[in-house]
């Protein structure tokens, strides 16, 4: 029988090009030559007796064998990555070193993450963090198809290929026109008033719409739809209707665009922030020693 020879290593190359879908990113991100990545797709290739990626244009795109191989290796390789870290003495504090692309909603892109990111680099200065922002929907879209490490989202998860952790709380915000008569405003007839609302997709606008299902009251209509918070929060400023947010959004928005803030009485606004991964996948050691970090990080409006 003829003895087949891999190493963790090749493993570990062959998972960062189908992260990244390209030698040259696997290559920087790994601090190897793109002819050294090269090689050792090629050595496990042959060490299997399997194709591992075909062409197309520019790109090369993994095969249905190289998608089987990693969910077959992520656990083991998961564990064996994990044993440095758990052997080693105060791993927790070490620095954190290396590169994460993070894929997050905009709210959460622009209101919560910010100083929680600002804190970890001050403390990890070798830490190279990117963010990828989009509606809830477009962030389980880039963690599905490997465009980002992790995701967070305000919404419920949409799709079955991922995992989802809870991660915070954040808690919508009805807002009005500075000079709007408020006293107007009733639970059971908010398809009297003019709305302004967040696009389909959008976490605030899911979880806004079923909170009111569960109050048993339909979402109204809105007749002018933005995919940004903050400038929700200055159309309303201006007149242009009602609008639920988050409520940081609306507190951080509202220094510059005045609004005035509306409560109705048997509408619960609190929502969970989700963690999102792709289910099957292994997690990196830095990945996984973020979230850690980022545990211990204050994020003002989140429990």
């Amino acid at each position: 029988m003829t003895s087949t020879r891999f190493t963790l290593r090749q493993l570990e190359i062959f998972a960062a090009v189908i992260r990244t879908g390209q030698v040259k990113r696997a290559a920087a991100a790994l601090h190897l030559s793109q002819a050294a990545v090269s090689q050792a797709l090629r050595e496990l290739a042959d060490a299997l007796g399997l194709t591992l990626f075909e062409r197309q244009g520019r790109e090369i795109v993994p095969t249905a064998a190289a998608r089987q191989l990693l969910q077959l290796a992520g656990q083991p390789m998961a564990a064996l990555a994990d044993i440095a870290e758990q052997m080693a003495p105060s791993s927790v504090d070490r620095a954190l070193v290396g590169q994460v692309r993070l894929a997050a909603s905009s709210t959460i892109t622009r209101y919560i993450l910010p100083r929680a990111l600002a804190a970890l680099r001050q403390d990890h200065p070798g830490l190279e963090i990117t963010v990828l922002s989009g509606n809830s929907a477009s962030v389980e879209t880039r963690v599905a198809e490997l465009d980002a490490d992790i995701g967070f989202i305000e919404g419920p998860v949409q799709r079955d290929d991922l995992d989802a952790s809870h991660w915070g709380t954040d808690t919508l915000q009805i807002i009005a026109p500075p000079h709007y008569a408020t006293a107007d405003i009733k639970l059971e007839a908010l398809a009297r008033h003019p709305w302004v609302a967040r696009e389909p997709g959008s976490g605030t606008r899911a979880v806004f719409e079923q909170n009111l299902a569960l109050a048993g009251i339909a979402a109204p209509r809105a007749g002018l739809i933005v995919d940004d918070s903050g400038a929700i929060v200055r159309a309303v400023s201006a007149g242009a209707g009602l609008a639920c947010v988050s409520r940081q959004a609306a507190t951080q928005a509202s220094a510059v665009a005045r609004v005035q803030f509306v409560d109705l009485t048997g509408l619960s606004l609190q929502r969970p922030l989700w963690c999102v991964e792709r289910r099957g996948g292994a997690r990196a050691p830095i990945v996984g020693r973020l979230l850690a970090a980022l545990d211990h990080v204050a994020i003002a409006g989140t429990a």
